[in-house]
């Protein structure tokens, strides 16, 4: 087996100072089992033993610290979070913004339009179903006029109204 790598000097005091500040059990497990070889050169397999950790991630854990460093330790990303979004929170506040101005003129928005636009912003074409989505988490919703035929004659609508028998 090959001789393990030494630590930095001052690892011990900057990994002590991390265990102190580590909010969940993950953090302070991880750190643990690289300050446990800091300290006493432990190997992998005690080390796991003693924080609950398998010998595979003890040593995957070792091995990112000395390729990365303390910020391994320190800036742990969360989960979550949208990881599949075609635009941003801002772009997407910008589009529904000049769609709502023109609705607001008492123009008809059409969802056509509005996808054209998100395309355009997306860079390629996207599916109909994440336009529709979009506006449902949005609010906004299908509002049509009733529908009428443009030459209509009132006068004898009424007429036939009147003329017509009762049921």
């Amino acid at each position: 087996m090959r001789p393990q790598k030494p630590f930095p000097r001052g690892t011990v005091e900057a990994l002590q100072k991390l265990l102190k500040a580590a909010r969940t059990m993950a953090d302070q497990r991880r750190i643990q089992a690289v300050l446990m070889r800091a300290l006493d050169a432990s190997p992998p397999a005690r080390i796991a033993a003693v924080t609950g950790l398998s010998v595979a991630s003890v040593r995957i854990i070792h091995s990112r610290f000395l390729r990365e460093g303390l910020g391994f330790l320190k800036d742990r990303p969360g989960r979550g979070g949208r990881r599949r979004t075609l635009l941003s929170d801002a772009q997407v506040q910008a589009l529904l913004a000049r769609h709502t101005a023109d609705a607001t003129e008492g123009h008809v928005v059409e969802a056509g339009a509005f996808k054209r636009d998100y395309d355009a912003l997306a860079g390629h074409p996207v599916a109909p179903s994440t336009v529709y989505r979009l506006l449902a988490k949005a609010g906004w919703r299908k509002i049509v006029p009733r529908p009428s035929h443009p030459k209509k004659d009132p006068a004898s609508e009424q007429a036939f109204k009147k003329s017509s028998p009762r049921r």
